[in-house]
């Protein structure tokens, strides 16, 4: 009776860790009217690298959230180095990183904002708004990247490349490369704001967003002194 007691119990535990699991991968990402975030990190395949770029647009049943001309907050190594967990969170502080214009990276003329060559990471954060959340039926993420991606939205992993490094739900380490993978190339089309050439091109990868309205704003009742630098920090984006 015991070894069966423990048996069950093992098998218990099994298919609890696997519900947990699955339900962790299959999370809906929240959306929300105002104050959305959407987060993005960029691997090189090596500090050798010629060129690196991370180019994303975020639709809502056609219309635009993000897109390429946007304004972003970026950082790369090796100033990420000390950085705290949680900055794919939506209350994450990142007044201390830089201002630029989506895309961001280096080479091929096809960024926005250029960045040092020999990089191994660029983690990117965008503001916007979705004034019709409440109604829209596709959530429709679109990406041209080198070498490797993976974006969150508010919090929540939505998508990444093949040969992204790390496990799917966890952040990143700053100094982490997709090094090993096979060098995934951009559409090396010159950078716009947007240049639409880029959305229009068969090759650009598509993917639909699985995702849940969930209210007026992403951001909660908070400390004053915390509310009051996080609503600094949305002001000075827009």
């Amino acid at each position: 009776m015991r070894i069966r007691n423990t048996i069950c119990l093992i098998f218990t535990a099994l298919a609890v860790s696997i519900i947990l699991s699955m339900s962790s991968i299959a999370a809906k990402a929240p959306l929300y009217t105002k104050n959305n975030v959407l987060v993005g990190a960029n691997f090189n395949d090596g500090a050798g690298s010629s060129d690196m770029t991370l180019i994303i647009r975020l639709t809502g049943d056609g219309k635009i959230y993000v897109d390429e001309g946007s304004k972003v907050k970026y950082i790369h190594d090796p100033d990420n180095q000390n950085i705290k967990p949680g900055w794919t969170k939506i209350e994450y502080d990142d007044s201390s990183w830089k201002d630029g214009l989506s895309g961001v990276g280096f080479s091929d003329n096809d960024d926005n904002t250029q960045t040092p060559a020999g990089l191994i990471s660029i983690w990117t954060r965008y503001y916007f708004d979705a004034p019709n959340a409440s109604s829209i039926k596709e959530l429709l993420f679109l990406v041209d990247y080198d070498d490797q991606y993976i974006a969150w939205l508010n919090g929540v992993e939505i998508a990444r490349s093949g040969g992204a490094p790390g496990k799917a739900g966890e952040e990143p380490a700053w100094n982490i490369s997709a090094g090993g993978v096979p060098n995934r190339g951009s559409l090396e089309l010159v950078a716009g704001k947007p240049n639409e050439a880029r959305w229009k091109n068969a090759a650009i990868e598509k993917k639909v967003v699985d995702f849940e309205f969930k209210g007026s704003s992403a951001f909660t009742v908070e400390p004053a002194g915390k509310l009051a630098a996080t609503w600094g920090r949305i002001k000075s984006y827009e």
